[in-house]
């Protein structure tokens, strides 16, 4: 699958990092579902997505008729399969919790097509730990974003042992797309790349 194929996005997770990565595709034309375990998350999500899209504005960093289309893309729900059953790309940014995660992983490569490439937004755990609960180690890897993702546009696309020259080229070509600029750590790290230099400044 190449970057121009990828069509519908799913988020897992619609908390600090999740909601702001759902409206980041959204604005960029994808289709997105976005899932949290409770309306209540979704809620909140989407009143922080709709403060977010007007103070872009207000920066005049978009118009108003580019955030007034953004959450017709974003179709929200609390039920798994819908959010990901379609899903190209899929996001998983759900608490630092590797047995959570390992447990979504595996659900996602129950569920979603054979194709779907599935990446976790975690700031240190190693893609192969969640790799070796899919079927599909190839198509796993992290896709870490700064925070806030709508302001700052470094992505970490960190491969695990088994992923594929393809899944990360795909991702990389994804994010350029969308304006932002990915960097590739080609071997999984403690801390991957930007932290490692955060740590290493701060010591200094």
């Amino acid at each position: 699958m190449k970057a121009d194929d990828v069509k519908q996005i799913a988020v897992v997770g619609a908390g600090l990092m999740g909601h702001g990565i759902a409206q980041e595709f959204a604005l960029a034309g994808y289709a997105v579902h976005m899932h949290a375990r409770t309306e209540a998350s979704l809620g909140t999500a989407r009143a922080h997505i709709e403060r977010n899209l007007d103070y872009l504005v207000d920066l005049g960093r978009l118009s108003r008729a580019q955030a007034d289309a953004a959450p017709s893309r974003l179709h929200a729900t609390t039920r798994f399969e819908e959010a990901v059953e379609n899903a190209d790309v899929v996001i998983e940014s759900v608490f630092e919790d590797l047995d959570l995660k390992r447990r979504i992983f595996q659900q996602l490569d129950e569920v979603c097509p054979r194709h779907t490439l599935l990446a976790s937004n975690t700031s240190g755990l190693m893609p192969s730990s969640f790799a070796s609960a899919t079927r599909r180690p190839d198509k796993v890897l992290v896709a870490h974003y700064a925070n806030p993702p709508y302001l700052v546009p470094l992505v970490e696309i960190v491969r695990g042992q088994d992923t594929s020259d393809s899944t990360v080229s795909t991702l990389f070509e994804l994010f350029k797309k969308m304006g932002k600029r990915p960097i590739i750590a080609q071997k999984e790290v403690p801390g991957f790349i930007a932290n490692r230099l955060q740590m290493a400044l701060l010591r200094e």
